[in-house]
């Protein structure tokens, strides 16, 4: 038997005294739960809402790359991949300013720019197969 029980059985507290009391020791949990979840911070897991729109949590112990965007392959690639990969020199032979011959000063340091053609191939194999009735 709870407290507020045996004080009401016993004539010490009254049955209004125990349902006030009652309804104040649940407004104190609803008080608590709110407290406690305002001093929780919002994540995917505890939340309605999306990764993206959580903030980034700082206590996480994280090295750098560990959250790295794209495919991990570590080298490896798939069987139906090709990449083609070529270097090429755009020589300089005059200057664009005076016109002077260039063609025969030697090259200080390269600039690179790099192009990325992606070409999707589709790749269609016909399978035949023969139908025969036997003449028996």
């Amino acid at each position: 038997m709870a407290g507020s029980e045996r004080l009401c059985a016993s004539g010490k507290m009254t049955a209004d005294s125990r349902a006030l009391f009652q309804a104040m020791l649940m407004l104190f949990e609803v008080l608590r739960v709110v407290f406690m979840e305002k001093r929780t911070p919002k994540n995917s897991t505890n939340s309605s809402k999306p990764s993206s729109q959580t903030p980034k949590d700082d206590t996480a112990t994280t090295h750098p790359g560990a959250n790295s965007k794209g495919n991990q392959h570590n080298g490896i690639r798939c069987g139906n991949t090709r990449t083609i990969e070529t270097v090429q020199t755009s020589p300089i032979t005059q200057c664009e300013t005076c016109g002077e011959d260039l063609s025969k000063t030697p090259c200080q340091k390269f600039e690179r720019r790099i192009r990325i053609d992606i070409i999707f191939e589709k790749v269609v194999t016909h399978v035949d197969a023969e139908i025969k009735q036997c003449p028996q």
